[in-house]
């Protein structure tokens, strides 16, 4: 019987996801508990800031808990190294990030918890898990850490951040369910957009991006085809191709939100480039992180006591035992 309860909860418009967990869970033999929160939120962020009290309340009902995003799939059995508390985290060059789409707490960490959503209250404009790395930068606070890839087919991080996989995958995170508005997922995590582009070349850029990194099946040969013109609509991988248009969705999203499969970027080495890219500046998360403050009490309590510290020294990388 596993020590843990996968936890997750969905609004009206996720809901579609709940079903795909909830089957690996019982194919895996894990406890599950999936919240209907009844409505959709008008504001992104707060649909993210929700998990953190709905973490707390998780953990007082079933003690150790496996936070897994909706949309996540669970493709082999979850390490017994993982240990709470755990989070997701991405390295991108010198930064590295962290993403509470994959999470393991439990009743030690409730006072961390209490913090979080202390602080995603006093800063309304940053994601959940932006709010953590501040925490995390400016305390003592430490997470083990599961490393997630976006691009590389061949990776041997145990986290995709698609609909993927390989020998090394145990979870994945698509991110499919951006596909209607990627916009509003761009602003949330990036601040801004680029304003030398239209609302709709925007879209369809954002859109393609999604489909390099989701895209399950053998992108060359989908773009061999869609080149073509010559084949009429099909379906591969859970994704609509109609060539003879040029039009493309994640099946779900057909055909209400089909869209030109000849915008850019042309290939996934180009998109990959393009994701990889490191801004002028700052990033956006870098520059929230800078900006948020603990106030005096929490300096006095919580305030990090190294005099020089980083997030690579402070976070303690799980090594990868699949067992």
């Amino acid at each position: 019987m596993s020590d843990f309860t996968v936890v997750s909860y969905h609004t009206n418009n996720f809901k579609c996801f709940a079903e795909g967990l909830v089957g690996d869970c019982e194919r895996f033999g894990y406890p599950v508990y999936i919240k209907d929160v009844g409505y959709d939120f008008d504001d992104l962020i707060k649909a993210f800031d929700y998990k953190i009290s709905f973490l707390r309340e998780m953990i007082l009902r079933f003690g150790r808990v496996l936070w897994l995003d909706i949309e996540c799939r669970i493709v082999r059995p979850v390490p017994r190294d993982w240990l709470s508390p755990l989070i997701s985290s991405y390295s991108m060059g010198r930064h590295v990030g962290l993403s509470s789409g994959v999470l393991m707490l439990s009743a030690s960490d409730l006072p961390t918890i209490d913090l979080w959503l202390k602080y995603a209250e006093a800063y309304p404009l940053y994601p959940d898990d932006s709010v953590l790395d501040f925490l995390i930068h400016a305390t003592d606070l430490e997470f083990s850490t599961v490393p997630f890839e976006f691009y590389d087919r061949d990776t041997t991080s145990p986290i995709v951040r698609g609909l993927w996989r390989n020998a090394y995958t145990v979870i994945q995170h698509p991110t499919v369910n951006r596909w209607p508005d990627p916009v509003k997922y761009k602003r949330a995590f990036n601040g801004k957009l680029n304003v030398n582009r239209s609302q709709a070349e925007e879209v369809s850029r954002q859109r393609k991006g999604i489909f390099f990194r989701n895209f399950g099946g053998d992108i060359g040969e989908i773009i061999e085809v869609m080149m073509s013109s010559q084949r009429e609509m099909f379906v591969d991988s859970g994704w609509v191709f109609e060539p003879s248009t040029s039009r493309y969705a994640p099946q779900m999203f057909w055909p209400e939100d089909a869209d030109d499969f000849n915008s850019k970027p042309v290939s996934f080495e180009l998109s990959m480039k393009y994701f990889y890219t490191k801004p002028k500046g700052k990033t956006f998360r870098e520059q929230a992180i800078r900006s948020m403050r603990l106030d005096s009490e929490d300096q006095k309590k919580y305030a990090s006591t190294r005099e020089v510290f980083s997030v690579l020294k402070k976070l303690k990388w799980s090594k990868l035992w699949f067992r």
